[in-house]
């Protein structure tokens, strides 16, 4: 699911953990900056940690507004994109 700050994916494993991915290419910026974006999804994902099944694995890629928009916008950003995510990978299931 692609939004402004950052597309996600979502897939079901066959065993009951759940995985996280996150990845920034060198289009978001130099290594500084690619790595305040990770820092940021980090944290988004800890954040909202309760809501993530266990079966599924997901992968949020950064990119260039990830480092720049305001924090409380990447975070609606990311629970959008999260939760559509995980509702089309339900659906599919």
């Amino acid at each position: 699911m692609k939004t402004r700050g950052m597309v996600s994916v979502c897939a079901r494993l066959d065993n009951s953990c759940s995985l996280v991915g996150y990845t920034a290419s060198r289009k978001v910026g130099n290594a500084v900056r690619r790595n305040f974006a990770k820092r940021r999804m980090r944290a988004l994902v800890h954040e909202f940690s309760d809501e993530f099944l266990p079966g599924y694995a997901f992968v949020f890629i950064a990119n260039a507004r990830t480092a720049e928009m305001r924090f409380t916008e990447l975070k609606s950003d990311f629970y959008y994109s999260f939760k559509k995510s995980k509702k089309e990978e339900l659906r599919s299931a």
